[in-house]
């Protein structure tokens, strides 16, 4: 077997387009996986895509992205119909269920020469003649580990985004495109991730939350769970101590205050973000801070719909009366997690925005009652179990990274 021979391919001289098309004219089977397809980019390949499809002998496969509505969903409608006469020819259209897809790549057999292009130009005008695109051209055999695993690949893209009516997914995705363009018109396109959520029977979409689960497990964000225990343990600790307390000094309650929020030169037990930056305003009020903590203490053995309710109400009074600072729901969560981390669920904006992307929305927290952190733990319990997780630490974790690496992107 001969080595795989690579070159580059530009738009500068020779670009893709006509690289490209003189592919299509010679190939037997033909797979295009792209993240974006354009009017402009069917225009220029639809020639040579009609003659290919009526030599019933080929093949041709077509895997278009919708991420951030960028694709046309004419083109979509019009290369559909291009080759949807022909069985063997395949139009799959990947919707953002599991991310976005961005691939770009132009794969050519000629019976046992294999010609694959992957690089930086969509199927558009522009990335094909006129962008400065850049792509490497490998030339290869049907015998090679890479033409297998790019099958293989092909293979698992069918599996993972086809359905048999691609005009009906293709109708959705025009419908829900002009939906968000009349509603977001100052709006890029960029922020459009418009999907079919595949929500079970507990409210989420299994599907993204168990891949974005394997993407946690081997990121190097992981957190060891009994890391987070340990730390809540020790957090622990230090509520029981600060009920003890009898009129300590300000510095007496830092020591053992400090450590929970993270202030400066304290190692931060409490995993929710920002919460160091107005407790310090918290040290002048240690005599509430302590009738709180004893508050939720005593109340964690209730439902939990009750135990929130009174000491949420409790939190809200002295609020009002001007006895605490910088104490909120987050805070009052991190309490009772404390206490009891099989029970009690951190609440903050991370995980509230993490499960919306996951197709599950709560009211924002600051409006949340004792029935709502109810029926939200409910479903980090159910989502605990089907992740096989022991506490809500873990869950906390796995969310915070979900948020920061695939919400806020």
């Amino acid at each position: 077997m001969s080595p795989d021979k690579i070159s580059i391919l530009t738009n500068s001289n020779s670009n893709h387009q006509d690289e490209i098309l003189n592919l299509i004219n010679e190939a037997d089977e033909i797979v295009f996986a792209v993240g974006f397809l354009k009017d402009s980019g069917f225009r220029l390949l639809k020639k040579a895509i009609l003659n290919f499809t009526n030599n019933t002998n080929r093949t041709i496969k077509f895997f278009i992205g919708t991420g951030f509505g960028e694709t046309s969903p004419k083109a979509l409608t019009n290369l559909n119909s291009l080759i949807k006469h022909n069985r063997k020819h395949l139009l799959v259209v990947c919707t953002t269920n599991v991310g976005i897809f961005h691939p770009k790549i132009y794969f050519f057999r000629k019976s046992n020469s294999v010609t694959i292009i992957t690089g930086s130009a969509n199927l558009t005008e522009s990335g094909m003649k006129i962008n400065d695109e850049v792509s490497i051209k490998t030339e290869t055999t049907v015998d090679s580990d890479l033409y297998k695993q790019f099958i293989k690949y092909f293979d698992e893209l069918s599996k993972k985004y086809y359905v048999q009516n691609v005009q009906d997914l293709i109708e959705k995705y025009k419908n829900a495109l002009q939906e968000y363009e009349f509603n977001n018109f100052s709006r890029p396109k960029f922020f459009f991730k418009t999907n079919e959520i595949k929500i079970n029977s507990i409210g989420v979409d299994l599907i993204k939350l168990k891949e974005y689960y394997d993407y946690y497990k081997d990121s190097l964000d992981f957190i060891s769970p009994l890391l987070r225990e340990e730390k809540y343990m020790l957090a622990r600790e230090n509520l029981n101590e600060i009920i003890k307390k009898v009129n300590p000094t300000k510095d007496e309650f830092q020591n053992l205050f400090g450590p929970l929020v993270g202030h400066v030169g304290y190692k931060k037990l409490w995993n929710s973000g920002g919460i160091h930056r107005k407790t310090y305003r918290t040290l002048d009020h240690f005599s509430t801070f302590q009738e709180l903590v004893k508050m939720v203490k005593d109340n964690s053995e209730k439902d939990l719909d009750v135990a929130f309710d009174i000491c949420f109400s409790f939190l809200k009074q002295k609020k009002q009366e001007k006895k605490i600072h910088g104490v909120g729901l987050n805070i009052l969560a991190e309490i009772f997690v404390s206490f009891n981390p099989s029970k009690f669920a951190i609440l903050n904006e991370n995980p509230i925005s993490a499960l919306k992307l996951l197709g599950k929305e709560f009211k924002p927290i600051n409006n949340f009652k004792g029935a709502d952190y109810a029926e939200y733990v409910s479903l980090l319990s159910q989502i605990k179990y089907e992740l096989n997780m022991s506490t809500f630490l873990e869950i906390d974790s796995f969310f915070n990274y979900v948020y920061w690496h695939l919400y806020k992107e």
